[in-house]
């Protein structure tokens, strides 16, 4: 889903002599000390030094000293208010200048490119999705329609999605299901992903999803990505599969979560008593346990403890994900711009931690410093100069701290042979035995609450 940006700025020649040689010089400023500086005795008067033995100058010493203290401790107090303002002063000066400095270094805007403009007009309609009455359906349109150009249809889409929803109610029935139960809802639709499906009574059949495995990352043809293609050709990939899912499960009132993994993204969800948590792997059409998402071998520690993989998303995660799905098309098809900037912060704003966000938002910080370095006319064999441009350091010291972000929470990219190599296991003979334990399972709840 993801793969960290190739630049020709070699960073491994070029900005290695840029940490080691140019950070001391930036670091070597003097700050001031903060710390509160105890007065000397000679500073206050005692008043009590005649008279330290007498009953009221030994109160009025005691009076005095308690003064004396709150009038220090306010001092103290007031030092410290006064420090903070100047530091605060200080970094707006410094946030001031590097924004005019990126201003002024901003990436070349393709708002006037053909086409661009439906990526804007989208992202404003993303925006204006609340969490309360967010769609998937209508969010998964308009980013797709993007890149389109707004020329698809949302009423031919809708009308799809409304036939397979009254399909899967029909069979619901036709099977006797709980029309109430989530469970039984959420089997239903992975039976129609992974299975044939038909509706005896009009001898209506629907043959199962599969994965495409041509072009999966969308790399020549972004469209590969998309739910509409998958429709169309009954073909899709660890995208458009869970998106479709979502958009189905939202037509006929299921529950059901959006999950991440390195480069991939598959479903979760509940059953009825809401006590486990279950998997749908639809690159495959199988029910799968966390052990085999963990046997990819690609997910840390850091991840499962921040909760960026493994782990259901929220709504408002969900959106976040989606904007930056509306982002990596006008990446595809345009390239890095100030706009992109402007998504990735939205994203940001919905869900902080989102690590697809910060690993696009660490490309933008690259390609940033890189242009930079061009309109300064810093290239290998003049790269001392950066030291005459302070804010083109701070410009890759941010490129720097995007990256320790990213590593910081656990990120970890998975080579796309890998990838092969894992969506292929779920085929190993012990996962397909655990499929038909986990759809047995699931299918003698659903008659149980059937019978009850």
């Amino acid at each position: 889903m993801f793969t960290k940006l190739k630049t020709d700025l070699k960073l491994n020649t070029i900005f290695p002599i840029l940490l080691l040689g140019v950070f001391p010089l930036l670091n070597a400023q003097v700050l001031p000390d903060l710390t509160p500086k105890t007065p000397s005795t000679n500073q206050f008067t005692n008043y009590s030094k005649n008279n330290y033995g007498s009953p009221v100058n030994s109160a009025l010493h005691t009076t005095n000293q308690k003064v004396r203290n709150q009038l220090l401790i306010a001092e103290v107090e007031r030092n410290m208010q006064e420090q903070k303002l100047r530091e605060k002063q200080a970094q707006t000066l410094i946030n001031d200048a590097l924004d005019s400095f990126s201003k002024n270094y901003s990436l070349p805007s393709y708002g006037n490119k053909v086409g661009a403009s439906y990526y804007r007009r989208a992202f404003e309609k993303l925006q204006n999705m609340s969490s309360s009455d967010f769609s998937i359906k209508k969010a998964i349109f308009t980013i797709e329609n993007a890149f389109y150009e707004e020329t698809n249809s949302y009423d031919e889409f809708d009308t799809t999605i409304k036939q397979t929803g009254d399909f899967l109610r029909e069979k619901m029935t036709e099977l006797g299901y709980d029309s109430q139960s989530n469970l039984a809802k959420i089997f239903l639709l992975f039976q129609f992903f992974s299975d044939t499906l038909q509706i005896r009574s009009k001898n209506v059949k629907h043959l199962p999803l599969t994965y495409d495995f041509n072009d999966y990352m969308g790399k020549d043809d972004w469209s590969k990505m998309f739910v509409k293609k998958l429709l169309e050709t009954g073909k899709g990939q660890c995208n458009s599969l869970p998106q479709l899912y979502l958009i189905l499960a939202e037509e006929i009132g299921a529950e059901a979560n959006l999950a991440l993994s390195p480069n991939h993204s598959y479903i979760k969800f509940q059953d009825d008593q809401k006590w486990k948590w279950y998997n749908v792997e639809l690159t495959n059409g199988m029910l799968t346990t966390d052990a085999f998402i963990l046997q990819s071998g690609y997910v840390k520690a850091e991840a499962l403890q921040n909760k960026i993989y493994m782990h259901p998303l929220s709504k408002k995660q969900l959106q976040s994900h989606l904007t930056m799905n509306l982002a990596l098309g006008y990446i595809q098809k345009f390239g890095y711009d100030e706009f992109v900037n402007e998504m990735i912060s939205n994203a940001l704003t919905l869900d902080p931690s989102n690590a697809q966000a910060y690993q696009v938002k660490s490309n933008y910080a690259t390609i940033k410093v890189k242009y930079a370095l061009d309109k300064l006319g810093i290239g290998k064999e003049n790269f001392d100069e950066i030291k005459k441009h302070p804010m083109a350091i701070q410009l890759y010291k941010n490129m720097i701290a995007q990256y320790k972000i990213v590593d910081k929470l656990g990120h970890q990219e998975m080579p796309p042979d890998e990838y092969q190599r894992w969506l292929a296991s779920v085929k190993e003979e012990s996962n397909k035995q655990q499929n038909i334990e986990l759809k047995t399972k699931l299918n003698t709840k659903i008659l149980l609450n059937n019978n009850d």
